[in-house]
């Protein structure tokens, strides 16, 4: 592994990015490419894996039966879940997103070759050189390798490509085998992904939309092996980059197991549930990443699916039920669906029916029941590992095999109950089967989201009073002390200040911020110039406001507002040097100096000033997670029935607590918006690029250098941009034109 480390510290990466960014503003921001490609997600598109391929990490590897990680984030960030399971983790969306936010997560997957592509993801965390450094070491070893087709090449495989892509992909995938056994498991499991992505993009067939291949459609483009390795791990690099800015520790425990028992998690661990088990529709999960494994040799053909991948998995398809010969009277005399056994049979009956008339004769009869079968005992399973105020939510969608309605989520509901939880709703997200000409039947269906909770959560006295006293300061704190400084300081200085209301610049009350991923950001205040009530202008400053009761949560809030607010900031990273956070209640040093230490500017009111300011009004709010809930149901009527009077005595408390805070805060705001440039430096690099294998040679070389008489190539411009309050930009350009075109942006 030495000689490895060794190559790449010598060693500049072969894809360079054209331009790159690093700006200081008291602390580094991390390095970003200045001409990112910019995609729009779609928030509202929950129950699609779609969007995904737009995100960092997600996009490594697509695998279509997922759902969007946007619509995780957002519901961690509402819900404030210390730990998350996903008992259908897929290629790991909500542990990602987990990750992303500073919260613990488990997850399981059942089948084997998908977990691998999840653990894969979830290793974003090894050392990039490190990575960077296997890769060229396995390329090399290809690349120097005598192969010939073997005779018995699965028939899948020529298909999918041409003789010369498939021996330079048997060339990459006998490296990775040679040199595997020297890296660490989690460097293994990316690398594995990343020959794993590069199989459809250099294959000539086409692949269906959740993941089949078609042999007989053809694609225009089509990348050799080689390059479109290149190619991944230049988009993998920049994605490690980017997640270990503000993270370098991964919070998630993948479980390669069965979400019918969940074994491996705690009992009462999981206070949210995010997930999207199988659907009821016969759609074989066995089948969607066979090319892949067919390259890897663990199967041969579709008739080896069942023992390696289908064996494992929640019963949703009929070729699953066909080849384990189920019967339908014994599915139906399991205890675990007796709440929809009445239901059930009348439904089963009627597909057993229709299956005669069909030429398919697909057993959906008892697909349908060992599928119910199978939800009820994950139920089961997640009531053990559940805490008492756990939250579930899963995205379904429901079916009509042969045009016999199946009410999903009703059943799934039932099930639920059974289970030991108390209470079920569904939310829909969309209609299905309701557009498509060549559809099967012509029943409508849906999809939407099942939430399932138990009376705890939603009846929480301690909840209810948090949410109330952080209403209510939030409408001190940001709207009677902070919004009038900053909106004097706006007037001031002929900038525009956007806050929550109705602007006919944008649609809706929020002030809503896309970043340079295409997230749009929900934030407080946004700091104009040029801006008008009609018109967007171009931002300076952001500013974002947090409530915490306990300190346990504070180090998750802290990442997220990072995870928020500087993919913002790289993408205005000319225009809006200031970016600055409000926070009230309990948090941790940890957490606060991690901001500072980002380039926050932070106001922060202690929970212990909050407790001073009511006592001004007679009003004892020093509670704990030991405070009996009578206390809290009477603090909470109180709050409720505060008079105008009560709340001005607060305002003038947690103004004075705050004095100083809030000055230097728009000291802070002032020196970032009037700071001007004080010196610009740019390196013009030419040079001749030296490769080594060790030190012994770098040293050999270096002693016949002349550095007095250099020669080469022009290399790069680097650039430094230092500014009266002590911001820098540091940039790195490999054109004239767009490093003009920069300096010019910073005159704007």
């Amino acid at each position: 592994m030495t000689q490895r480390l060794l190559w790449l510290s010598l060693t500049e990466p072969q894809q360079q990015i054209s331009s790159r960014l690093l700006m200081t503003n008291s602390s580094q921001l991390p390095l970003f490419d200045v001409d990112a490609d910019l995609a729009k997600i779609v928030r509202e598109r929950a129950g699609t894996f779609t969007d995904n391929m737009k995100l960092p990490i997600h996009r490594w590897f697509r695998y279509s039966a997922g759902f969007s990680a946007a619509w995780v984030e957002q519901l961690i960030k509402e819900l404030e879940p210390q730990t998350i399971l996903d008992p259908f983790a897929g290629s790991g969306t909500a542990c990602i997103v987990a990750d992303q936010l500073g919260v613990s997560s488990y997850a399981v997957e059942a089948h084997p070759f998908v977990y691998r592509l999840a653990k894969g993801k979830l290793s974003w965390n090894v050392d990039i050189y490190d990575f960077l450094a296997a890769i060229i070491e396995i390329k090399n070893f290809a690349a120097n390798l005598k192969l010939k087709l073997p005779e018995n090449i699965p028939l899948l495989l020529n298909k999918c490509y041409t003789e010369e892509t498939l021996i330079n992909l048997l060339k990459i995938r006998q490296a990775y085998l040679e040199i595997a056994p020297t890296l660490s498991k989690d460097l293994q499991f990316l690398i594995f992904l990343a020959v794993c992505a590069i199989l459809r993009s250099s294959s000539y067939v086409g692949t269906a939309q959740w993941q089949y291949i078609l042999p007989n459609k053809r694609k225009v483009k089509i990348y050799e092996p080689f390059d479109a390795l290149d190619k991944q791990v230049s988009l993998m690099q920049e994605d490690m980059l980017y997640m270990q800015s503000f993270t370098r520790v991964s919070r998630a425990n993948l479980i390669q197991g069965d979400a019918r028992n969940l074994a491996g998690i705690p009992n009462n661990s999981i206070d949210l549930v995010i997930s999207s088990p199988p659907y009821a529709n016969n759609y074989d999960y066995a089948d969607a990443t066979r090319l892949e494994m067919t390259f890897w040799g663990e199967v041969n053909s579709w008739g080896d699916l069942h023992e390696t991948v289908r064996k494992f998995l929640i019963r949703s398809s009929s070729q699953h039920v066909s080849k384990e010969k189920l019967s339908l009277d014994t599915l139906i005399d399991e205890s675990v669906i007796e709440p929809i056994k009445d239901e059930l049979i009348p439904v089963c009956k009627e597909l057993e029916a229709v299956r005669g008339t069909k030429g398919g004769n697909k057993a959906y009869h008892t697909m349908i029941a060992a599928y119910f079968s199978d939800m009820a005992q994950v139920f089961h399973a997640l009531r053990r590992v559940a805490t008492d105020d756990c939250q579930i939510c899963i995205v379904v969608g429901d079916s009509a095999p042969y045009g016999v309605y199946v009410p999903v989520e009703k059943w799934l509901g039932k099930l639920a109950i059974a289970a030991g939880f108390d209470n079920w709703s569904f939310e829909q997200i969309r209609q299905r089967n309701v557009k498509w000409k060549n559809r099967k039947h012509d029943v409508p269906l849906h999809e939407g989201r099942l939430w399932i909770e138990s009376k705890i959560m939603a009846q929480s006295p301690s909840h209810k009073f948090g949410q109330a006293l952080g209403k209510l300061l939030e409408d001190i704190v940001l709207d009677d002390i902070l919004k009038p400084r900053l909106q004097q300081f706006a007037q001031t200085k002929n900038y525009y200040l956007d806050s929550q209301k109705a602007r006919p610049a944008r649609t809706g009350k929020k002030v809503t911020w896309e970043d340079k991923y295409g997230n749009k950001h929900d934030l407080d205040f946004v700091i104009e110039v040029d801006g008008t009530d009609e018109k967007l202008g171009r931002p300076v400053a952001f500013i974002e406001s947090a409530w915490r009761r306990y300190t346990k949560h504070s180090k998750n809030k802290a990442q997220e507002i990072q995870g928020a607010i500087l993919p913002i900031i790289e993408l205005h990273h000319l225009s809006a040097p200031f970016y600055g956070v409000v926070l009230a209640g309990d948090f941790t040093k940890p957490a606060l100096e991690q901001l500072k230490n980002n380039g926050f500017a932070v106001i922060y009111i202690p929970y212990k000033d909050v407790v001073s300011a009511f006592k001004t009004i007679d009003f004892d709010v020093a509670f704990d997670e030991d405070t009996p809930d009578d206390l809290y149901t009477t603090a909470s009527k109180r709050l409720a029935s505060l008079s105008s009077s009560d709340k001005e005595t607060l305002r003038q408390a947690l103004m004075q607590v705050s004095q100083k805070e809030v000055d230097i805060f728009m000291t802070t705001l002032r020196n970032s918006l009037e700071r001007y440039i004080t010196k610009i430096v740019i390196l013009p690099l030419f040079g001749v690029r030296y490769e080594f294998e060790s030190i012994d040679n770098a040293l050999m070389e270096l002693n016949t250098l002349n550095i007095d008489s250099p020669d080469g190539n022009f290399e790069r411009f680097e650039v430094i941009v230092d500014y009266n309050n002590n911001d820098t930009i540091r940039a790195t350009f490999q054109d004239k034109t767009v490093l003009a075109d920069f300096l010019r942006k910073l005159d704007s």
